[in-house]
């Protein structure tokens, strides 16, 4: 084997088993934390490359008459790629089987990155007009074939650290729940100034109210009684506490919303418990969490304690919450899977409907890979919502 081609082996394996180590050791910066999810949901580009690379080494070790280190060193990082590499997707085909799901690999190889907007929706429409006169508009995305029956509405809360991201952040996801018959309003909700925990969710509750008031209209046709609330990361946490507090006088919505209760909650990688979370961060290196937190909350827990306490989902469960889906990865940088285990155990402790999805390989935002996770999530959230939405 020629020179190039030796160093396009071991260019192909140190790549291959770097993109591997983003699977399963800490990231030191947020870009790497966020090039994690891609290598675990896009494990088996990893583990092909790898292959590749093997195979090259493995030929260069039998047939070249130069030194063996260059070749065994590429063998042995492919070796360790493809090991952590089938890791996610070994543990993914366990889990559906667990729960009865189909994987799809041309799908998960296929499926692009779901990057924040623009997400061309059908409408987008205002809601509410604050107090600087600027309107907060709901991005509505609409099923392909209007039902003849009034639709399943689903309401979408970003993500964002409280801070940051706008509606728009997932929008192949909107669409291809509106594709499979719901209909999607992605909500837009103020995230300055801060602290801004008030205004947040209050938001949130007027855009709830604002769909009930307007659940039929020429453009759609949704159910008033069948509204789903579902958020990802801090949009997870206000969707929570927007369900579990609707009637809250404490936390009001920002407008004249009337009912603001929903049949469904679903969350994802949510922070439920925000005093516990502020003591046990996750990966300080990915993300100053902390720091987000003392932003939104207007200071630390040893002086907003009592808010910290009101504003955790946790201990805001009751008999009367609605239904909660919650989903969580294992190797989540941002944010512990224990926050969805301990809510989990309070919803147990109430009698609660809910369910709650672990994947331990999965990362933070692992729904916007499009892979393996993506796919028993989806099938997941289906059985939860009920069939009569397709």
């Amino acid at each position: 084997m020629g020179g190039l081609a030796r160093l396009f082996c071991l260019v192909l394996a140190a790549c291959s088993a770097a993109a591997a180590a983003l699977i399963v050791l800490p990231a030191p910066s947020m870009p790497l934390a966020l090039a994690a999810i891609v290598a675990s949901e896009k494990s088996a580009v990893i583990v092909g490359a790898a292959l590749l690379a093997l195979a090259l080494a493995l030929a260069d070790l039998r047939w070249g008459h130069r030194s063996a280190l260059p070749p065994a060193l590429s063998a042995v990082l492919a070796l360790g790629a493809i090991a952590i590499g089938l890791y996610p997707i070994v543990e993914a085909h366990r889990l559906a089987h667990q729960h009865g799901v189909a994987l799809d690999l041309r799908r998960a190889l296929g499926a692009p990155i779901d990057l924040e907007g623009p997400g061309r929706p059908n409408l987008t429409v205002p809601y509410l007009t604050v107090d600087d006169g600027a309107a907060l508009s709901l991005d509505v995305y609409l099923p392909t074939k209007r039902p003849a029956a009034p639709a399943r509405a689903v309401l979408v809360a970003h993500g964002g650290f409280w801070s940051s991201g706008a509606r728009g952040e997932a929008p192949l996801a909107s669409r291809h729940l509106a594709d499979l018959g719901f209909t999607v309003f992605d909500v837009e909700f103020r995230l300055k100034p801060q602290p801004n925990w008030q205004s947040a969710i209050g938001d949130l509750k007027c855009a709830i109210g604002w769909v009930k008031r307007h659940a039929s209209t020429p453009d759609w046709n949704v159910d008033p009684t069948r509204l789903v609330l579902l958020g990802r990361s801090s949009g997870g946490h206000l969707a929570l506490m927007a369900a579990y507090a609707a009637a809250d006088p404490a936390l009001p919505p920002s407008c004249d919303a009337g009912d603001t209760s929903v049949d469904a909650v679903v969350a994802l990688y949510a922070p439920t418990d925000l005093i516990w979370g502020y003591e046990h961060p996750s990966n300080l290196r990915a993300a100053d969490s902390r720091a987000r937190q003392r932003a939104f909350l207007g200071g630390p827990p040893e002086t907003e304690g009592d808010r910290y306490r009101a504003l955790s989902p946790v201990l805001r469960v009751t008999p009367a919450a609605p239904r909660t889906l919650l989903a969580h990865g294992g190797r989540d940088q941002f944010l512990s899977h224990a926050h969805m285990d301990l809510l989990a155990a309070r919803l147990a402790a109430a009698g609660v409907p809910h369910q709650a999805l672990f994947i331990p390989y999965a990362q933070h935002a692992f729904d916007f890979g499009g892979g393996f996770s993506d796919q028993i999530f989806e099938a997941t959230l289906l059985r939860f919502l009920g069939t009569e939405a397709l």
